[in-house]
């Protein structure tokens, strides 16, 4: 992150995995955050808002509804997609005990 606690991720589209059963995920990134005063990492998944599959995806739906939004990246421009990672608080996205 830099000084303002910004990060940036270039990477390529992921496709679909498979998931729990013959059930297929809709493609998702894997974050694990580390930082000082956290004392075990925080796991959570970043989904794409206007990839359809995101809605069928059986990971997400095990997530409360009223949280799912914390997990999804929405479109800002292009293929530039805006991710708010909160830590706590209103809005505090949802991490996974793995």
């Amino acid at each position: 992150t830099d000084d303002e606690g910004q990060f940036a991720i270039e990477t390529v589209m992921p496709g679909r995995v498979p998931g729990p059963g013959s059930t297929l995920q809709a493609p998702h990134l894997l974050l694990g955050v580390l930082a000082r005063g956290i004392l075990t990492r925080l796991v959570t998944r970043i989904y794409f808002e206007d990839e359809p599959s995101t809605r069928e995806d059986p990971i997400l739906e095990l997530v409360p509804a009223e949280r799912r939004s914390t997990l999804l990246a929405r479109r800002v421009r292009g293929d530039v997609y805006r991710f708010d990672l909160r830590l706590q608080g209103e809005g505090e996205t949802v991490f996974f005990d793995v």
